[in-house]
């Protein structure tokens, strides 16, 4: 496949933003989007929408982002104690961290 097909966890600010952008290139498809406060998902969706992509699914649980074979990499824009755990367990499933 000629797609990176991406998760976004951690969609407040910065991942909104990286979610966004990422859609923009030709060769990223934004795929899911997780976050545990719902309430960030429709403006991090509108942003992958505007940039002309479909909706992006979404998931509050970050492990069954990380179950999703669909998925080649993950980016991690949660606060910063959780970077180093969620790359571990992402490393360990098999996905390219971002």
């Amino acid at each position: 496949n000629e797609r990176v097909h991406v998760g976004v966890i951690g969609v407040r600010n910065q991942g909104k933003l990286l979610a966004g952008e990422l859609a923009k290139l030709a060769d990223v498809d934004v795929k899911t989007l997780c976050d545990v406060d719902e309430s960030q998902f429709a403006p991090a969706a509108h942003a992958v929408v505007e940039a002309g992509q479909k909706a992006p699914a979404t998931e509050r649980d970050f492990r069954r982002l990380l179950d999703d074979r669909s998925l080649d990499a993950v980016v991690i824009a949660t606060p910063d104690h959780w970077h180093a755990p969620m790359t571990l367990l992402a490393l360990q499933a098999g996905k390219d961290v971002y």
